[in-house]
């Protein structure tokens, strides 16, 4: 018997331990899969962290391009709501003669702080001096100071003594096009601050210069006064209505209107 338990013990031991061989054989086998997995990883968190990378640092010109295309502090377009509100920078003008009767009516936008308005030559044709009145202000400023004109662009800056919030003008990064969206205000028969939209019609060029023509409505007394793009920028001033038409206007454009209030936009 006690051979036999001791032949026992012995097969025993001798069973035993393949079987714990075993066991170490497939913890390795499943090691050896979880390596497998771990491999697999890696290449996908390099491909996370190298697309923004690549577009981070592709050039910093194209990520601050689509950042201003984003907004935060860019250019970005407005409902119509808003840019009507812009009238509060766009100003009537009335004209006096001699004996301080009225005579004609415009409009202008303010393009200094220091108190610079831009209009049309035209609108201060035979004035001796003139009435601006402003949005929100029940003061009616009257001045004689006609600082610059250009009969040809017919373009013309006055100054009023009081503090203005001027109007961006456009700098034009791209070129206007027809079909582009405009707003119009100004005082058209009078009626201050009227607002009309409308598109970009066409382009037109009279005595060598060019001018934007546009389709929201305007009339007489509208000279002088904003033509902007969703922006809120003047990329033109109302400048003529073509009489026995139907919404054919046309407006000096900002390309002019840069070069010519160059020194004012920064009083």
């Amino acid at each position: 018997m006690e051979n036999g338990q001791g032949n026992n013990d012995q097969n025993i031991k001798i069973i035993l331990p393949p079987r714990p061989d075993r066991k170490k054989v497939a913890p390795q086998s499943t090691s050896e899969k979880t390596q497998s997995v771990r491999v697999t990883i890696p290449p996908r968190q390099d491909r996370k962290t190298t697309s923004p990378q690549i577009v981070q640092g592709s050039t910093p010109q194209y990520t601050e391009s689509i950042n201003s295309n984003i907004g935060g502090a860019a250019r970005t377009e407005k409902s119509f709501e808003q840019l009507a509100q812009l009238a509060s920078s766009v100003v009537m003008i009335m004209v006096h003669d001699s004996a301080g009767e009225e005579f004609a009516c415009g409009s202008g936008i303010m393009i200094g702080r220091k108190g610079y308005i831009l209009t049309n030559n035209h609108v201060l044709t035979d004035g001796s001096f003139f009435s601006v009145r402003i949005e929100n202000d029940d003061t009616c400023y009257r001045t004689n100071q006609v600082i610059k004109y250009n009969t040809l662009l017919d373009l013309a800056v006055i100054r009023i003594d009081r503090t203005l919030v001027p109007l961006p003008i456009y700098k034009g990064p791209q070129k206007l096009v027809r079909g582009q969206k405009v707003v119009a205000i100004g005082s058209p028969l009078g009626l201050f601050n009227s607002v009309s939209d409308g598109i970009i019609s066409g382009f037109r060029e009279k005595d060598d210069v060019e001018l934007i023509q546009f389709t929201a409505p305007v009339s007489s007394g509208s000279s002088g006064g904003a033509v902007l793009n969703m922006y809120g920028e003047v990329i033109g001033i109302s400048t003529t209505v073509i009489r026995n038409a139907q919404n054919i206007n046309m407006a000096v454009g900002y390309e002019f209107i840069n070069l010519f209030i160059q020194g004012f936009t920064s009083s």
